[in-house]
């Protein structure tokens, strides 16, 4: 929930040390108490009773004055069917151990104490941290350990809503799959620990945990196997068929009614093949370059976000897949894992194959200038062949399905508000302009730099006037601004109103491809290639790596298929007048 993201933060201070000041403010948070939640300590709480009765709404956190018992029989799926945490759009995370933690293990209070700690009053329950649910006072805990974030949740990268509507919560169950271990204790000042919770609390919440990871790996075990998978969204119904609701919102959510989420699939069924005959396709090639890199197919990875929700490995998973069938893999600026790790992962494939594979980084201008120009300068040195500057996502999106399921409410402020608004919600820069892209070329020492989430003819105009390689056109998915056009109606209008724009600059497209005759269309109409991101994410969620292995091999089918029945060899020779589509009028 907390991205990794805090270690760039301007509270990152790694001088946890003295006994004594974290001593004082676990004695400090312990003064809140009052008699009912003192006793309630001599009555184990059941966190995730707690935390389920606090995500279905039956009870009201500030109202909470006597202790809920512990449930012994928890049905971990029925309460993730009910499980309305919201996922965040940007958690970072790492399964390799970094900095060590300041706070020894000597300043447990368990160590004081021992089993009777909860006897003198030094332990903080679930119910007293429950009441810290406000965003001017806004309290979680993570691995048993309480922090105030009251603070924080106001520059946190993946925006403030996701902590405001998780505070007051054992989040460790967020926490812990996405983010380095000891993350909190590293890059906040020492005043935000506030002391810790009952062990037997954080084990029933940790019980529950670890019963819902179980049944995650033996569903997963149940599947049927990768190679009787022929389509992509068959792969994405075996994911769905065990992954959490929570998990496949995060992947599957739409901005607003997703018009433009349904609209991305249907404009491909807005056009029609017109095959050639009597052609010798015995071997056809399907190969090309993406992003200037020899590619095996004209598809790529596209960036897509918390690949690690969805199975252990994450984003390697997709790593290893590409490396392995020869495809370019977009990584994203939300990974699950460092792009140090996923480059690390790289190498070793690299190594191993005997070739390098392809591997780009996507970049977001941020309001802290300085945290982007980082990640682009750690790309570059690293060996990223090309950077992909996502430009739809300048300020927040409006997912309300996933705000929904976060419990999230709305303003009811009175007054009349007459002056600009300023500032908009998001650690992304909604003051970017043009004249940006000077210092991002600066930065990218010629590694060539491609916009992505371009829809109008007058940008790709633009971007090439600003000497970039090339744009993506792209809504995002759907999870942006919702009736946005399409990425492949937006080629189509490029190439009808200049067909000379698409030689003279790299065209790609993203958004609504699941077949293999879908990526010939587009690239009947100048594209370079296609980008895919939620197949990838449900393959790899369904069967790790070979998942991403076998959505490789279902489109590489399809397309030399499709290829073969239209009369051509090469992706070279597919035209403009073997497609023919619905011409709409839009005034």
């Amino acid at each position: 929930m907390i991205s990794s993201l805090l270690q760039r933060s301007h509270h990152a201070v790694r001088n946890i040390t003295k006994v004594a000041r974290v001593t004082s403010a676990s004695r400090s948070a312990s003064r809140y108490y009052t008699s009912s939640s003192q006793s309630s300590s001599r009555q184990p709480l059941g966190s995730r009773s707690l935390m389920l009765a606090v995500a279905t709404g039956t009870i009201t956190l500030a109202l909470l004055t006597r202790p809920v018992l512990a449930d012994s029989g928890v049905d971990v799926e029925k309460e993730q069917q009910e499980d309305i945490d919201g996922v965040v759009s940007g958690a970072k995370g790492s399964k390799k151990q970094r900095e060590q933690s300041d706070v020894d293990i000597a300043e447990d209070l368990r160590e004081k104490y021992g089993s009777n700690a909860e006897l003198h009053g030094e332990y903080l329950s679930l119910i007293e941290v429950a009441r810290h649910n406000l965003s001017q006072d806004a309290w979680v805990v993570v691995e048993g350990k309480v922090f105030d974030v009251s603070d924080f949740h106001k520059y946190h990268p993946g925006g403030s809503a996701i902590i405001v509507a998780n505070a007051g919560r054992d989040v460790t169950e967020l926490s812990k799959p996405v983010h380095p271990p000891r993350t909190l204790e590293n890059n906040l000042p020492p005043e935000s620990f506030k002391g810790y919770v009952n062990p037997k609390e954080v084990a029933a919440s940790a019980a529950a945990v670890k019963a819902e990871q179980d049944r995650v790996a033996n569903a997963r075990l149940k599947l049927p196997p990768p190679e009787t998978m022929l389509g992509l969204d068959e792969i994405e119904e075996s994911a769905k068929s065990f992954l959490s609701p929570r998990v496949t919102n995060y992947y599957s959510a739409s901005s607003l009614d997703g018009y433009s989420t349904a609209d991305n699939r249907n404009a491909f069924r807005k056009c029609r093949l017109l095959p050639r005959i009597m052609k010798n396709v015995n071997t056809v090639a399907p190969q090309t370059t993406i992003f200037g890199i020899p590619s095996a197919l004209p598809i790529y990875v596209s960036p897509s976000s918390n690949a690690l929700l969805g199975h252990p490995d994450g984003e390697l998973n997709i790593t290893r897949g590409a490396a392995k069938t020869g495809i370019v893999q977009g990584v994203s600026a939300a990974a699950s894992f460092p792009l140090e790790e996923i480059l690390d992962e790289k190498d070793r494939m690299d190594e191993a194959i005997g070739e390098k594979m392809g591997l780009v980084y996507q970049v977001y201008l941020q309001k802290d200038r300085s945290k982007h120009e980082a990640q682009v300068r750690e790309a570059v040195e690293r060996g990223c062949q090309a950077l992909l500057l996502t430009v739809d996502s300048n300020v927040g999106d409006l997912r309300q399905s996933t705000e929904k399921l976060k419990g999230t409410t709305g303003d009811l402020e009175p007054g009349r508000r007459m002056e600009p608004f300023t500032d908009p919600p998001g650690y992304h820069d909604p003051t970017q302009e043009w004249e940006d892209l000077a210092k991002l070329k600066e930065l990218a020492s010629g590694v060539p730099i491609y916009l992505k989430g371009v829809c109008h003819i007058d940008d790709v105009r633009k971007a090439k006037e600003a000497g970039l390689a090339g744009c993506i056109f792209s809504n995002h998915g759907g999870r942006q601004l919702d009736q946005a056009r399409t990425g492949f109606d937006s080629l189509r209008q490029v190439y009808y109103e200049d067909p000379n724009l698409c030689k003279e600059i790299e065209l790609y497209i993203d958004g609504g491809v699941r077949r293999g005759s879908d990526v010939l269309q587009a690239l009947a109409f100048g594209a370079r290639g296609v980008g895919l991101g939620r197949p990838f994410l449900y393959a790899q969620a369904a069967y790790g790596e070979q998942g991403v292995i076998r959505t490789v091999r279902i489109l590489e089918n399809e397309i030399l298929n499709a290829m073969r029945l239209m009369g051509v060899t090469t992706i070279e020779e597919i035209k403009p007048s073997m497609v023919e589509c619905l011409q709409e009028i839009w005034k």
